[in-house]
């Protein structure tokens, strides 16, 4: 086995994620596959992606990408701006603690506690418009719950103003959208640098309290570049909240789909915080990527990888390892094994973890406790979100009513 012959081609438009994951895991443990024409290590067991994250010869940097670097790669690949930008995710060792150091200060567990209240009153307002929303006609979830909580928390954070909120949302969904042109990724791109460069002049015009505030300082005093400022800005913003949907659309799927989970949850017999960790593992909002660079020919899961060959993990497939979650992995179980790599792990682990976990502490039991909530459609005709990167829905068209219990407590 070797990466001259991919096995198999992904499907860019991840029509059925999971069938493909299971294919995936089929095949091995390391499976040599056709990435948008290009080809890639793709990564299908937990202990291989966990000793990938914990080994630093394993570089983030495109400049230790072999076929890059020798001119193999089309110019217009979908993905070369993502592995290419400049900004933490794919910088290594000291220049990413250096990028890093710069955002994880306000993501501590402290400061994210100190937005509870913040997150409390979002999820109270959104409940009391869904409460408001003419009864018997389906609702999307995800735009009426599952976009404005990250959208509203991340972008307060940074200092986006709330009419930007829409426009910003707009540009990631195309940013990460498969079906779009690669004329109309270009400009999404092109539109987004704007966006951010535009949202940096403005803070460095006003300061305020924000994070985007002190990046500019950062860039200010010399610490960071200006593309460095805009590629953190886009990180975080972009892929940090879109993630953080997926994860409240495929947590609402998950116990809309499994009514004998939820009950088991309602029951007390399971906390949030494993439904939650579980719903991670089970159906990972992030589909392909983490692309890593090997510095030495090394032997993962018992194939040779080649220095500078192109490895990317598979997080559906990861979740649904049997050597990690057991003969029944592709069951929702709300108390399963519940150590999943959905955020990364070692130093490149996710940043907005903490906040993503408490946005949905609050969230998903708010709602929850508020209200019955069945699919307005069948499950299977629900359509996916096509993103090669991301796993999640386009919509959660949903019947919700007031639970009876909720109605009884006052």
């Amino acid at each position: 086995m070797d990466l001259s012959h991919p096995l198999f081609t992904l499907d860019p438009f991840a029509a059925d994620a999971r069938a493909e994951a299971k294919r995936l895991l089929e095949a091995g443990p390391v499976v040599p596959v056709d990435v948008v024409g290009v080809p890639v290590w793709a990564v299908t067991r937990h202990a291989v992606a966990q000793q990938i994250f914990e080994d630093p010869s394993f570089s983030m940097n495109s400049s230790n990408f072999g076929a890059l670097q020798r001119g193999e790669v089309p110019a217009g690949w979908p993905l070369m701006k993502i592995i290419t930008a400049q900004y933490m995710g794919t910088a290594d060792g000291t220049e990413h603690r250096r990028l890093r150091n710069l955002v994880s200060p306000a993501f501590t567990a402290r400061r994210v506690e100190a937005l509870r209240p913040q997150i409390q009153r979002i999820v109270d307002d959104l409940l009391e418009r869904l409460a408001a929303a003419p009864a018997h006609e389906a609702t999307d979830l995800k735009e009426a719950f599952a976009v404005p909580l990250p959208m509203g928390v991340i972008c307060e954070l940074f200092g986006v103003p709330d009419e930007q909120h829409a426009p910003l949302h707009s540009l990631c969904q195309a940013l990460f959208d498969s079906t779009e042109q690669p004329t109309e990724v270009t400009a999404t791109e092109e539109a987004l640098y704007r966006f951010m460069a535009e949202l940096a002049a403005s803070k460095a015009a006003d300061p305020g309290d924000d994070l985007t505030s002190v990046l500019v300082e950062q860039h200010t005093s010399g610490s960071i570049t200006h593309d460095e400022l805009v590629g953190t800005l886009i990180l975080v913003l972009t892929a940090g909240h879109h993630t953080t949907i997926n994860f409240f659309t495929n947590s609402l799927l998950a116990l809309m789909t499994h009514p004998e989970q939820l009950a088991r949850v309602r029951a007390g017999e399971v906390s949030w915080h494993s439904v939650t960790e579980s719903v991670l593992a089970w159906d990972s909002p992030v589909n392909q990527g983490a692309f890593r660079y090997p510095a030495r020919d090394i032997e993962l899961g018992g194939v040779l990888i080649r220095a500078g060959e192109p490895i990317m993990m598979s997080y559906v497939s990861l979740g649904h390892d049997p050597a990690q979650h057991g003969p029944l992995a592709t069951s929702f179980d709300v108390a399963r094994d519940t150590r999943h790599l959905s955020f990364g792990h070692g130093p490149h682990f996710c940043v907005g973890a903490p906040l993503a976990r408490l946005e949905a502490h609050i969230a998903l039991p708010a709602f929850f406790d508020r209200f019955d909530a069945e699919l307005a459609v069948p499950r299977d005709e629900v359509e996916p979100f096509h993103s090669l990167a991301l796993n999640g829905v386009r919509a959660v068209p949903a019947i919700i009513r007031p639970r009876q219990e909720a109605v009884a407590g006052g």
